[in-house]
This record gives structure tokens, C-alpha cells and sequence, in this order.
């Protein structure tokens, strides 16, 4: 049996990226960074929204699946799914959860009357949204600890990210 604590310290001690890597703009090298990086956020935060989350019952699909409601409209339960990953059985169960505690709700499509639609109620809108802000409030708490010079720079890319991300259609990765 591995020990765990080997493990970890494998997950963990990955060595930075080298300038040679980081100037070649490899999407692996800077998908690696990304997730190095919200491994240090996660670690320093995250205690108020998992805090929110578990007070509503709420999973990490579930928060995913209401996500892609409030982004991409009512949908049927099968196009959840394929956003999902899931199986259409696993989705509906899941969405099954939200309707009960009043996140999203269920409708008959009136064109197909077989196939169901969910949409997301103002309830789970407004659950989508106080996670978003505690989130934000934590990374901004981690974030406040770099540098000005730092966080001035990454303020700057971040900002064209989200630009050219957001000029991408919604069903590429």
C-alpha cells in the first residue's frame, strides 16, 4: 500500500513551469499553472462557500448543473445531461433533487409533450449567486496577499482571458 502522505506531497511538490515552458504557451503547461494556482486558493480558502453549499444540500453537480441553467436557459433533461457528462438517469436524479428543494422546475416541452424541460427557479439564482460572491470574497482575500506590482499584472491578463474566453461559443472546451 502507498501512504497517503507520499502521495500527497507527489500531488503537490510538481515543480514550476520554467520560462522556456511558460514562453511556449502549451495549453497542458498552462492548464498545469492554472491548476497550481487555484491549489494554493483552495487550500487558503473555500470555508464559507463549502460552508453555504452544505447548509443547502447542495453538491458540486448540483452547483454545476444550476450553472449551466442560469447560462444556457431552460433545457431538456437529456442536453443537461450531455453538458453534465452524466447519464440521463444520474441527471434526472439530480435534477429530481433540485425541483424538491426548489432550485430549478420541471415543465413539459408543449411541442413534444414526452420530453421535459428545467429551468431554474429564483431560489436557486439566488443560491447560484450568494456561492458566486462568498467565492469571489475568498479569492479576493488570497489574492489581496500578492504584491500590488502582482496582482496589477495578473489583473491585466486575467482581463484579456475573460475577453477572448467570452468570445468563444459556449460548447467548445
Amino acid at each position: 500500500m502507498v501512504q497517503k502522505s507520499k502521495i500527497k506531497s507527489q500531488l503537490w511538490a510538481r515543480p514550476l513551469p520554467t520560462t522556456d515552458d511558460v514562453d511556449s504557451a502549451a495549453p497542458q503547461v498552462v492548464g498545469r499553472m492554472i491548476g497550481q494556482m487555484m491549489s494554493h486558493i483552495h487550500r487558503r480558502s473555500a470555508g464559507e462557500t463549502l460552508a453555504i453549499m452544505n447548509k443547502a444540500g447542495l453538491t458540486m453537480a448540483q452547483l454545476v448543473a444550476l450553472h449551466v441553467l442560469i447560462h444556457r436557459g431552460t433545457l431538456s433533461v437529456s442536453a443537461v445531461a450531455a453538458c453534465l457528462r452524466l447519464s440521463a438517469a444520474a441527471t434526472s436524479h439530480l435534477i429530481d433533487r433540485l425541483v424538491i428543494d426548489g432550485l430549478a422546475e420541471r415543465d413539459e416541452n408543449p411541442s413534444d409533450r414526452r420530453q421535459k424541460r428545467v429551468s431554474i427557479t429564483t431560489t436557486g439564482r439566488r443560491l447560484v449567486l450568494q456561492v458566486e460572491s462568498e467565492r469571489t470574497r475568498e479569492m479576493a482575500d488570497v489574492v489581496a496577499r500578492l504584491s500590488p506590482d502582482i496582482r496589477k499584472q495578473f489583473g491585466q491578463v486575467m482581463l484579456r482571458v475573460i475577453e477572448e474566453l467570452s468570445s468563444l461559443p459556449e460548447d467548445e472546451s
